[in-house]
């Protein structure tokens, strides 16, 4: 895992101070610098009764304050934490995203201040969460630290990733690791007047199941000192990591799965974790430039 810094996103609304909180306890975990980043922009009026500079160095001033009163968040626990702030001109998901290229982990809260009364996803977090090439988290339900990491699986590249980042998580918080892979048994339409096709389900299931523990125990080797355990289970895989996300501190998915269409950078898994699961998401994206064997050639 690179140790590098951890990067927050805040705006002074509650969802991003109860990310930029969750951030402060993960850098120190990381024994890394958290810097707590505010992105903010201004609009002159088309009379204004100032000078544009005047109205820009209004906004400056009014955003540096606020990242200030925010980073004290991030210090309540640890006053000797290395917390860094900075009030950056721009749009929120443009700024946060050139952040996380060298960044170590993004973290984001639900929505931000403004977003829309009842919005479970905030327009910012979802485009951080789908463009950034750092692993990324997304601070929702309940934040308190018990519960086993969860980690969704499926054979494919993205998932070892996630694996990788989820046995980290793992062993930085003293838990263990519960790695799940959902298995749907879709059947292939058959042709008019051809035999129905037999096969023997339980058999599929056991077999992908078995492929899921050899997947896993593969990646424990880098932490084997963190207990896991690995389930197969029956139905839609986002359904599956919702309901036992009631019961993680963590979900950790890839960016995209064997499901995934060539190129796309976060399947519906992830995107409906991100809106409905009960505890902080980090979706595991891989490294800029790497190449899975999902993408298309």
């Amino acid at each position: 895992m690179n140790d590098g810094m951890v990067v927050v996103g805040a705006d002074g609304g509650e969802p991003s101070l109860q990310a930029v909180r969750w951030a402060a306890a993960e850098a120190a975990r990381r024994h890394a610098p958290l810097r707590v980043l505010l992105a903010y922009y201004w609009r002159a009026p088309l009379t204004a009764f100032a000078p544009a500079g005047e109205l820009a160095e209004t906004a400056r001033r009014f955003a540096d304050t606020l990242v200030a009163d925010v980073a004290r968040e991030a210090t309540v626990s640890d006053p000797e934490a290395d917390v860094q702030v900075a009030a950056v001109p721009g749009h929120p998901a443009e700024v946060l995203l050139k952040a996380g290229d060298d960044a170590a982990l993004l973290v984001l809260g639900t929505r931000g201040r403004h977003a829309a009364t009842g919005a479970v996803l905030g327009s910012v977090s979802q485009q951080v969460a789908v463009h950034a090439r750092c692993p990324v988290v997304v601070v929702r339900g309940r934040t308190d630290p018990t519960g086993d990491v969860l980690v969704g699986v499926d054979g494919s590249e993205s998932s070892n990733r996630a694996l990788a980042l989820a046995f980290d998580e793992a062993r930085q918080r003293g838990c263990g690791l519960v790695a799940v892979r959902a298995i749907e048994t879709l059947l292939a339409p058959v042709p008019v007047g051809a035999p129905p096709l037999v096969y023997d389900t339980a058999e599929v299931q056991r077999a992908l199941a078995e492929q899921a523990v050899e997947q896993v125990a593969e990646a424990s080797k880098r932490c084997p000192d963190v207990r896991w355990e690995c389930h197969g289970v029956p139905g839609d895989a986002a359904e599956v990591l919702v309901e036992r996300s009631q019961r993680a501190q963590l979900a950790v998915v890839g960016s995209r799965g064997h499901g995934g269409f060539a190129g796309l950078l976060l399947g519906s898994v992830g995107l409906r974790l991100l809106h409905r699961a009960h505890c902080p998401v980090l979706i595991a994206h891989l490294p800029r430039g790497a190449q899975g064997p999902e993408k298309a050639s």
